[in-house]
């Protein structure tokens, strides 16, 4: 094989890696904050105009060599009639485009324990279960990844380094905008992070880390339980402006039907209960 031929090999193994796992997965962040340095539409409907999401904070999805931005601002109408809206259509986690059943392809919560026991919560999903991609749920500063690796260096100058510029002076927030009720996020010692205010203070915006977890009570009723988010800024650069909204949604399962061999388990377990009460009277 030629130098040219190993080099073009070398090259496609590294973005196959960097494109089936996050930079920082396993510390379970697979999301990254940054605002978007780009001033001008460059493609598309509204090619030549200026970009709404210049200057924003934006959530910036971790997909191996490159980033997804996840509901930033956009443009609907016409480009004689724009108007500016605060989120696109690629604004919901999972991403819409990756779900095979758009009403079902939720995250799904599992049980707790420890201090989660009795409630459905989140959790990095298996390789290979439907979304697990998407379930590396804490997020940091995009400026963590600078020089961290050469794979999340590729990630952090990725699309000529719209997402890399820093923004000093500034302190994100992260702003609850509706939740389904009984839906809460935990984080560190705080089980409800949003129990005393709609803003939670995630930190400096060169330095935070945040590793959530979602949850819900046990027996809460199956189905899908949805968050909607946005940015803040909370710090000092009035440069710097809030983020659009996206959703999470979680999926919390069906209580489990006993399989026939638990059943049986579980008679023979009665009946050695009630043998030994029987020899207890007796005796």
């Amino acid at each position: 094989m030629t130098c040219v031929a190993v080099a073009a090999a070398t090259f496609l193994l590294s973005v196959s890696v960097q494109a089936s796992e996050g930079s920082r997965w396993s510390e379970g962040i697979g999301f990254y904050v940054g605002i978007d340095s780009q001033s001008v539409i460059a493609s598309g409907t509204f090619a030549g105009l200026a970009n709404p999401n210049a200057n924003r904070l934006t959530l910036l999805l971790d997909h191996g060599n490159h980033y997804h931005g996840i509901g930033a601002y956009s443009y609907s109408g016409t480009a004689q009639a724009p108007v500016v809206q605060s989120t696109n259509a690629n604004n919901r986690l999972p991403e819409l485009y990756s779900r095979t059943d758009q009403a079902s392809s939720a995250l799904a919560l599992k049980q707790g324990d420890g201090a989660m026991v009795g409630k459905w919560v989140s959790s990095v999903l298996p390789e290979g279960a439907p979304a697990a991609d998407y379930s590396y749920l804490g997020m940091a500063s995009v400026q963590s990844l600078d020089g961290l690796s050469s794979e999340a260096d590729v990630l952090f100058h990725s699309s000529r380094d719209r997402w890399s510029a820093d923004f000093n002076g500034v302190k994100v927030g992260l702003k609850l905008e509706s939740a389904s009720a009984g839906l809460k996020v935990a984080n560190g010692n705080a089980m409800d992070i949003f129990g005393g205010g709609s803003v939670y203070e995630l930190g400096s915006s060169k330095s935070f880390t945040f590793l959530p977890t979602f949850y819900v009570d046990q027996g809460a009723a199956a189905g899908v339980y949805s968050a909607q988010f946005s940015l803040v800024n909370l710090g000092t650069n009035n440069n710097v402006r809030q983020g659009g909204s996206y959703y999470i949604d979680f999926a919390v399962p069906t209580a489990p039907v006993p399989e026939p061999q638990t059943w049986a388990l579980l008679g023979a377990g009665l009946l050695a209960i009630g043998m030994l009460q029987r020899r207890r009277k007796s005796a």
